[in-house]
């Protein structure tokens, strides 16, 4: 285990601790540590010793060190797979295949790819070859003689300089550690892209349940309305109380319309990360829903208790790693310049007075030569690149350092975020049924004429308010847990 990154996380990772409290503890809570546990480890396992280690103040007291923590497994980096919804696989396939910012961010790493092979063929020696024909007429004053002479001559030319203290090495380094960033920004990319389109997924599916529920309480409602009306007439009611199971009514199928449009932006949220069409997109997505507790969810525990590497494996984390090592290659480069570059070169060739006969009694020609630059007197020029350099290096170095920090805090609220949500989805959920089984009594009450109006109207009020809180908060618990996933890093690997 990398103790670089390890050294990030003791004094958060302590007053994260202090937070949960003492004592008796949640189920949620202790998923929580355990979850922290293993995030905490693990984000810091997998980085390559950087140049320049963080402070001792980031040392994390919940990291297990008798506990081995290996690649993250298939259940993990597929972590989406938990909500074992076949809409949320065929979305993420999708957006995967098609999403243009990941396209472009896979354009980008083969540009830098490419970069970084020009890198390693400067420390290979070049070669170059020259063919030349030449053809000239002479003409003396005087005379009508005319004198045609050819020339030919061909020459391969190789140049190498070697590499003996070290800058073309340098380089060929900084190229790697870039290329290692560009791949974990595109890395960042697809983590990001997956994340949003399944909450934007789960919103969809939000709307849509709020939809249903407003539907159905439309529905019963409706009923109060019919029972008011019979009363009515037969001057059991009056007009006021007619009025407002009316009034009730219009209110809830106000809701109607704008959830449907919720539920339209975004669908088209959708299409844009997935770079559809609504023709396209639309076989995938569920037209409505009758059941309103149908709204994917998982067990955080089935992939969040796995030993992995996690928060080590943040894309911003690995990429502000790796730009930090690239800026002290630059700085060596900046460093080599103080000293001599030796370079050799060699010409072989052939030449002669007739092209036909080059190859077979041309003279042969060679040459081979050494040289040496070195900087004499440059006014302070290379000490200005070396002391560039060092505030480069620094600056990478603080803004690693910051991304570990940013990458602790978004880890442990997202824990804290998602371990409440859990609460308050049970809490909802028991009080959505004790308020479906109020206003069924109510109704009855009230046809029996042992209620008031008031009373039933207060019964249909609480249930719609509770069942719409807590299809609310079911979608939050999958959202949050989505955001979990997410700040741990929790990305599927690629080909390079």
């Amino acid at each position: 285990m990398s103790r670089h990154i390890m050294l990030a996380i003791r004094s958060l990772s302590r007053r994260s601790h202090a937070a949960f409290g003492g004592g008796e503890v949640s189920p949620g809570t202790r998923i929580a540590r355990a979850i922290s546990a293993v995030a905490l480890g693990g984000v810091l396992a997998a980085c390559s010793a950087p140049v320049k280690q963080l402070p001792d103040d980031l040392q994390s007291s919940w990291v297990d060190e008798q506990r081995a923590t290996t690649a993250a497994d298939a259940a993990a980096l597929t972590w989406w797979k938990a909500f074992d919804d076949s809409t949320i696989d065929q979305l993420v396939d999708l957006a995967q295949q098609r999403n243009l910012d990941l396209r472009v961010a896979e354009a980008r790493v083969r540009e830098v790819r490419a970069q970084r092979r020009a890198a390693l063929a400067n420390l290979a020696p070049e070669i170059d070859g020259s063919i030349d024909a030449d053809r000239a007429r002479a003409r003396r004053q005087g005379s009508e003689t005319t004198a045609i002479q050819d020339s030919a001559s061909a020459s391969a030319t190789a140049s190498w300089e070697i590499d003996l203290f070290g800058r073309l090495r340098a380089e060929a380094r900084a190229a790697k550690a870039e290329l290692q960033a560009v791949q974990a920004d595109r890395d960042g990319v697809r983590l990001t892209l997956i994340a949003e389109v399944i909450r934007n997924y789960l919103e969809f599916r939000l709307y849509q349940v709020q939809t249903e529920l407003s539907l159905r309480n439309a529905q019963a409602q409706q009923e109060t309305v019919r029972i008011t009306q019979a009363r009515f007439n037969q001057g059991m009611a009056s007009r006021l109380d007619l009025e407002r199971t009316v009034s009730a009514l219009r209110t809830t199928q106000a809701q109607i319309p704008q959830s449907r449009e919720l539920a339209e932006s975004a669908r088209y949220r959708l299409i844009l990360l997935t770079a559809s069409t609504p023709d396209a997109l639309n076989p995938l997505l569920p037209t409505s829903t009758s059941d309103p507790g149908a709204l994917p969810d998982s067990d955080a525990e089935r992939v969040l208790l796995t030993p992995a590497d996690v928060i080590a494996r943040r894309p911003d984390v690995q990429a502000a790693e790796r730009r930090l090592i690239a800026a002290a290659e630059q700085r060596n480069v900046a460093a080599a310049l103080r000293y001599p570059r030796i370079t050799l070169a060699g010409l072989i060739g052939v030449e002669d007075n007739r092209v036909s006969d080059l190859l077979d009694n041309g003279s042969r020609t060679w040459s081979v030569s050494a040289g040496l630059l070195a900087p004499l007197i440059d006014f302070g020029r290379i000490r200005a690149a070396i002391d560039a350099a060092d505030a480069v290096q620094e600056q990478a170095y603080l803004t690693y350092e910051q991304t570990a920090r940013t990458a602790l805090q978004e880890t442990q609220t997202a824990l804290v975020l998602y371990t409440q949500g859990k609460l308050r989805q049970q809490e909802l959920s028991q009080a959505a049924d004790s308020a479906r089984r109020a206003a069924q009594l109510a109704r009855r009450q009230y046809t029996a004429g042992a209620l008031s109006l008031l009373e039933v109207l207060d019964a249909e009020r609480s249930v719609y308010a509770v069942e719409l809180n807590a299809a609310q908060a079911t979608a939050d618990v999958s959202i949050r847990l989505v955001n979990v996933y997410e700040s741990m890093g929790l990305v599927p690997p690629t080909g390079g």
